[in-house]
Protein backbone atom coordinates (compact mmCIF):
# COMPACT_ATOMS: atom_id res chain seq x y z
CA UNK A 1 0.00 0.00 0.00
CA UNK A 2 1.49 3.40 -0.76
CA UNK A 3 2.23 6.23 1.35
CA UNK A 4 -0.87 8.42 2.89
CA UNK A 5 -0.61 12.05 0.97
CA UNK A 6 -2.10 15.02 1.88
CA UNK A 7 -3.62 17.66 -0.05
CA UNK A 8 -5.15 21.32 0.53
CA UNK A 9 -7.68 22.44 -1.78
CA UNK A 10 -5.99 23.72 -5.20
CA UNK A 11 -2.62 21.21 -4.39
CA UNK A 12 -1.73 18.82 -6.73
CA UNK A 13 0.10 15.92 -7.40
CA UNK A 14 1.78 14.28 -10.10
CA UNK A 15 1.27 10.89 -10.60
CA UNK A 16 3.37 8.52 -12.40
CA UNK A 17 1.52 6.30 -14.84
CA UNK A 18 -1.50 8.65 -15.10
CA UNK A 19 -1.00 9.65 -18.38
CA UNK A 20 1.42 12.32 -17.44
CA UNK A 21 -0.88 13.51 -15.28
CA UNK A 22 -1.65 15.09 -11.88
CA UNK A 23 -4.38 15.11 -9.66
CA UNK A 24 -5.48 18.74 -7.06
CA UNK A 25 -7.76 18.70 -4.85
CA UNK A 26 -10.87 21.06 -5.31
CA UNK A 27 -12.31 21.23 -2.22
CA UNK A 28 -16.37 20.31 -1.26
CA UNK A 29 -18.51 22.02 -2.99
CA UNK A 30 -21.30 20.41 -0.66
CA UNK A 31 -21.12 19.04 2.82
CA UNK A 32 -21.83 15.57 1.06
CA UNK A 33 -19.51 15.98 -1.84
CA UNK A 34 -15.71 16.26 -2.80
CA UNK A 35 -14.15 17.07 -5.86
CA UNK A 36 -11.14 15.90 -7.54
CA UNK A 37 -9.41 17.37 -11.20
CA UNK A 38 -7.63 15.35 -12.99
CA UNK A 39 -5.06 17.25 -15.15
CA UNK A 40 -3.90 15.52 -18.71
CA UNK A 41 -0.57 17.02 -19.84
CA UNK A 42 -0.07 14.47 -22.77
CA UNK A 43 -1.60 14.64 -26.47
CA UNK A 44 -3.22 18.37 -25.10
CA UNK A 45 -3.30 20.30 -21.58
CA UNK A 46 -6.73 19.93 -19.88
CA UNK A 47 -8.58 18.80 -17.24
CA UNK A 48 -11.77 17.81 -15.47
CA UNK A 49 -13.67 17.78 -12.19
CA UNK A 50 -15.11 14.70 -10.72
CA UNK A 51 -17.43 14.71 -7.74
CA UNK A 52 -17.61 12.10 -5.33
CA UNK A 53 -20.43 11.89 -2.49
CA UNK A 54 -18.19 12.09 1.09
CA UNK A 55 -19.07 8.62 1.56
CA UNK A 56 -17.00 7.27 -1.51
CA UNK A 57 -13.76 5.97 -0.39
CA UNK A 58 -12.12 4.52 -2.90
CA UNK A 59 -11.89 5.26 -7.41
CA UNK A 60 -10.17 4.88 -10.10
CA UNK A 61 -8.27 7.02 -12.49
CA UNK A 62 -6.54 5.64 -15.86
CA UNK A 63 -5.35 2.40 -13.93
CA UNK A 64 -4.57 4.04 -10.59
CA UNK A 65 -6.35 2.91 -7.22
CA UNK A 66 -7.32 6.60 -5.12
CA UNK A 67 -7.93 5.05 -1.82
CA UNK A 68 -9.12 7.89 0.09
CA UNK A 69 -8.22 7.65 4.14
CA UNK A 70 -10.10 11.15 5.36
CA UNK A 71 -11.77 14.18 3.42
CA UNK A 72 -12.44 17.55 5.08
CA UNK A 73 -14.07 20.80 3.08
CA UNK A 74 -9.59 21.96 3.73
CA UNK A 75 -7.57 18.84 2.62
CA UNK A 76 -8.15 15.19 1.81
CA UNK A 77 -5.43 12.22 2.64
CA UNK A 78 -5.41 9.67 -0.02
CA UNK A 79 -3.09 6.27 -0.88
CA UNK A 80 -2.69 5.16 -4.20
CA UNK A 81 -1.87 1.59 -5.73
CA UNK A 82 -1.83 0.89 -9.53
CA UNK A 83 -4.52 -1.68 -10.32
CA UNK A 84 -4.35 -5.00 -11.09
CA UNK A 85 -2.61 -5.96 -14.07
CA UNK A 86 -2.46 -9.40 -15.34
CA UNK A 87 -3.16 -10.94 -11.93
CA UNK A 88 -0.70 -8.93 -10.00
CA UNK A 89 -0.85 -6.07 -7.52
CA UNK A 90 1.57 -3.65 -7.30
CA UNK A 91 1.78 -1.06 -5.00
CA UNK A 92 3.04 1.97 -6.05
CA UNK A 93 2.33 3.75 -9.72
CA UNK A 94 6.38 4.05 -9.70
CA UNK A 95 6.64 0.30 -9.58
CA UNK A 96 5.17 -0.19 -13.09
CA UNK A 97 6.79 2.39 -14.87
CA UNK A 98 10.36 2.16 -13.62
Amino acid sequence: MGEVIVLSVGEDCRVAGLLQGSVTYAGMPHEGAYSIVHKKEIGGQYAYNLFFPRYVCSFTIGGISFLIDDVTPEQIAFRMEQSTLNGTRRSSPEAVHA
